[in-house]
């Protein structure tokens, strides 16, 4: 049986654990709010304008986090142990959950990352929809909790242990060598990353046909409704291209910010091994204790009277250190931009909305133990098997918020 215990990795005192993942909070925001990255609108364009370059950047990180991740285990640097060991209990919650949270993302107008980001570059829409997540994980915890909690000790449609027992490697190969882990790293990276690709050239390819084919004057919809994007005829200096992104002329492409954090899911991976949860930031569970932390001011104790947010350990550690870091990083790369205005929608009818839609978020993100930064995309690095249910769940969640908002 394979071990389920973490030793630290590296030794060195906990501040420096600490500081690493601020830097790496830090880091998630600023590049993030630089390349406007949001899982939401990477699904929403394969629905909306049949984009699927932004997708295939997903797939890019996915399979660069799960290869990085993987070759580091495989080559004896990291234990398997850190890989598997925070791998959640897989069951029917993960894909009813990510499909409400994929609905509610979808409307509201941002995952939990490009919530956090947008929201400290001043769109108060976010704003809203931070506040009814915690709401929402307030519902969650009074009436959904219990049921769930019961199905998953029971076993009901889901496992009962975690940890290896969702890890790809130990279901493949019967145990977490370094050979098993490498060749599943291939197994799940490769072609992720394959595809990836692909997507963005084959989005790429269409929009330059579209682009060759258009004729001014024609009606939009003669192109499917999508007007083509215009297509750069200049070469630009390479030296220039630089310039322009270190002084913050330009906005990050998606490929970059793609590479950035998966980098930055590296780093914490490492530095964190046998100390916490190292992977990147758990921004939901942080947005129910952020509540907490609210209603601690008035007195109101949710950890005494409530059994979720007891399980939620109310202290600060790492993880929320890096979700405060990631709005600070967010802001700073706002404001040195000249990006970060205060912006209200216009139609004030969408600030109930994202209330709405956020709200559905925390109940989401609780009900599948995590968002898609905190189990989609980490437990691709995880080598598990939820983020891929994840991945579906969310899909079929923000195609159904399209075809609703198509009608609103």
């Amino acid at each position: 049986m394979p071990p389920m215990v973490l030793q630290p990795v590296f030794s060195y005192s906990w501040p420096i654990v600490y500081a690493v993942f601020a830097l790496s909070g830090f880091i998630l925001g600023w590049a993030a709010q630089r390349g406007n990255y949001c899982f939401v609108n990477a699904m929403t364009s394969i629905f909306t304008i049949r984009s699927f370059e932004r997708f295939g950047a997903l797939l890019l990180l996915f399979g660069l986090s799960a290869l990085g991740a993987g070759i580091l285990v495989g080559l004896g640097i990291i234990p398997a142990s850190d890989q598997y060991y925070f791998n959640y209990f897989a069951g029917w919650y993960i894909l009813v959950g990510s499909f409400i949270f994929g609905f509610g993302a979808a409307l509201a107008g941002g995952c939990n990352l490009s919530m956090l980001y947008r929201a400290a570059s001043g769109y108060v829409q976010n704003w809203i929809e931070l506040f009814g997540m915690m709401i929402g994980t307030y519902i969650f915890a009074i009436g959904i909790w219990p049921f769930q909690l019961y199905t998953m000790e029971k076993g009901i449609l889901s496992t009962t242990q975690g940890g290896y027992i969702e890890y790809l490697p130990y279901l493949i190969f019967h145990n977490v060598s370094a050979p098993s882990v490498l060749i599943t790293t291939l197994i799940l990276s490769i072609p992720l990353i394959a595809l990836g690709i692909y997507l963005q050239h084959y989005t790429k390819r269409k929009w330059s046909r579209a682009s060759a084919s258009f004729i001014p004057g024609m009606p939009i919809k003669a192109y499917g409704g999508n007007l083509p994007s215009p297509t750069t005829t200049q070469p630009v200096k390479l030296s220039s291209e630089v310039k322009d992104l270190i002084l913050l002329r330009k906005p990050y492409g998606t490929n970059l910010t793609t590479v950035i954090l998966a980098l930055d899911m590296l780093l914490v991976f490492i530095v964190g091994a046998g100390y916490t949860f190292n992977y990147l930031v758990i921004t939901s569970s942080d947005g129910g204790r952020f509540f907490e932390y609210i209603l601690m001011l008035a007195g109101q104790n949710l950890f005494l009277t409530t059994p979720w947010f007891n399980d939620s350990l109310p202290i600060v550690d790492t993880s929320v250190l890096m979700v405060v870091m990631l709005c600070i990083g967010a802001f700073t790369a706002s404001y040195l931009s000249g990006d970060f205005k205060i912006r209200i929608p216009r139609e004030k009818k969408r600030l109930l909305i994202g209330f709405l839609g956020g709200i559905l978020v925390g109940i989401g993100v609780r009900m599948a133990l995590g968002c898609n930064v905190g189990l989609m995309w980490t437990n691709f690095a995880q080598l598990g098997y939820d983020g891929i249910i994840f991945l579906f769940g969310m899909l079929g969640g923000v195609y159904l918020a399209v075809k609703v908002q198509e009608r609103l």
